[in-house]
């Protein structure tokens, strides 16, 4: 089984970037879920994308260079412990 991976989005609305889980495919590929981490933002949602199929620990680094324009809820999930 795969794991998950990540899509980090901006909506250009309010430049507010949100973190989204993907599924990866066969084919180098990743499919978002419908909704962000946070419940916020909608995949259909004006955005660009500003790194996409990025597996946990690299989605942390990548988000930690960004800083304060991350939505807070998102980032949050890519340090909560494992179950």
């Amino acid at each position: 089984m795969r794991k998950n991976v990540y899509i980090l989005r901006e909506r250009k609305s309010d430049g507010e970037l949100h973190l989204f889980l993907a599924n990866p495919t066969d084919q180098d590929e990743c499919y978002s879920k419908q909704k962000s981490i946070c419940g916020r933002m909608d995949v259909e949602e004006d955005s660009r994308t500003i790194f996409s199929c990025q597996p946990e620990e690299r989605a942390r680094t990548q988000c930690a260079k960004i800083g304060r324009t991350l939505c807070s809820t998102c980032v949050s999930h890519l340090y909560m412990d494992k179950i």
